[in-house]
């Protein structure tokens, strides 16, 4: 306790020195916390925009669906594979789907479409499509008409209340063919996913492909995201292996995977040189510290204090000033970083639009969860002990003789 008074008492003699080396480190910790908050909100925002525009946090198929996505590798949506899902709590919705290719035709214009059977609610619960409604009415569960993409519609110059026809193959090698009213139009972010987009009820699709109780998917969302993972794992061994393939959104799209790795990694490196040049900085004022209390340091070495109480009294020094930049570098990045993660920053000119062409929602969110106030923190206090090899090198050689010469 003795030591701590001393210490704190210490480091305003001298404010203009404390207050100097305590800025450095609150620059630090203020830079880094922005820094990091920004990266892990895009981050965050892109997983929620491919989780919550299609794919879901996991989904379920026939095992080898995911290689070769054709109408014949479906599996049959039984009472058993739905018990066995509700026997696990953490899911909360899924949404079976029917989904294959096909030509939809309007007049003299044709395109290849992405032909999507849901259930309506299940769907709009997992992806919102309800609110993705720029036109016309909502499906219902056993609707005979089909809701068009946007850009698609333009494409095809067909709008609500015309007749879509589509052509393909169905269930093992069956025809498929059907006309359906349009009822609504429905927009994307992503351009290849408006220029494509059909969706028709789950009975319908299922009629138009002759698969009846077939689905190529089952796609899941959770109240808890951050435990997707072992509730996937949990249906996983539910679920007989060589029927069904259970796969996370990171399996099923690994190329975002290594994209956010990749920016993660370059994040990282800037951080790390953030701390390197402040670490120098904190070394150099330690240096000079050192060098201005020399003559005090044998003065009391002379007097007969020990070095090792000496050592263990500029140690708690630096610990007081990294301590305050540390808590204020915290102190003033909460508010901000709070603010906002309610009101993310939204992207204006060109970011907007290649934001938008990507599929992502045109803003720069904020990440909000104590793990990178915890890391940055901790980095910081790093920085600190090793600085503080400096003081316990220099005061364990010092002699009394030569301090008090200088």
């Amino acid at each position: 306790m003795e030591i701590i008074k001393i210490a704190w008492r210490n480091l305003w003699r001298n404010k203009r020195r404390t207050l100097i080396t305590s800025s450095s480190v609150f620059f630090a910790i203020f830079l880094a916390l922005l820094m990091r908050a920004f990266q892990l909100g895009s981050y965050d925002l892109m997983v929620v925009n491919i989780v919550h525009a299609y794919s879901g946090y996991f989904q379920v198929h026939a095992t080898g669906y995911w290689d070769d996505k054709i109408i014949n590798n479906t599996f049959e949506y039984t009472p058993e594979i739905i018990t066995r899902i509700n026997e696990i709590p953490e899911i909360t919705s899924y949404a079976p789907r029917l989904e294959s290719f096909a030509l939809g035709s309007y007049g003299t214009q044709t395109k290849g479409v992405m032909v999507n059977g849901v259930i309506p609610a299940e769907e709009d619960k997992l992806t919102g499509l309800h609110k993705k409604m720029v036109e016309g009415e909502y499906l219902t569960s056993d609707d005979d008409g089909a809701l068009i993409s946007q850009k698609l519609s333009q494409y095809l110059k067909i709008g609500i209340g015309d007749t879509l026809v589509l052509i393909g193959q169905g269930y093992h090698g069956v025809s498929a063919a059907g006309v359906y009213p349009v009822r609504g139009i429905v927009h994307f972010p992503s351009p290849e996913l408006d220029g494509r987009m059909i969706f028709l009820s789950l009975p319908a699709s299922q009629a138009l492909f002759s698969a009846e109780n077939m689905l190529t998917s089952l796609a899941f969302n959770l109240d808890d995201t951050k435990n997707y993972k072992r509730v996937a794992q949990h249906l996983k061994q539910e679920l007989d292996p060589e029927l069904y393939e259970v796969m996370t959104w990171e399996e099923m799209m690994p190329d975002v995977v290594q994209q956010i790795q990749s920016d993660n990694a370059s994040g990282l490196i800037m951080l790390a040189i953030l701390y390197m040049i402040v670490g120098f900085g904190i070394f150099g004022t330690t240096l000079m510290m050192f060098s201005e209390r020399i003559r005090e340091f044998g003065m009391m070495i002379a007097i007969g204090m020990q070095k090792f109480k000496l050592i263990r009294i500029v140690v708690t020094e630096l610990f007081f000033i990294g301590l305050l930049g540390v808590v204020a570098g915290i102190v003033a990045a909460i508010p901000l970083l709070y603010y906002f993660f309610l009101n993310p920053i939204p992207l204006t000119g060109e970011l907007a639009e290649a934001s938008i062409n990507m599929g992502f929602e045109p803003i720069m969110p904020v990440a909000w969860e104590p793990s990178y106030f915890i890391a940055q923190a901790m980095t910081v206090c790093i920085i600190l002990l090793v600085v503080m090899l400096l003081p316990v090198v220099k005061i364990s050689r010092l002699t009394p003789i030569n301090a008090l010469r200088r």
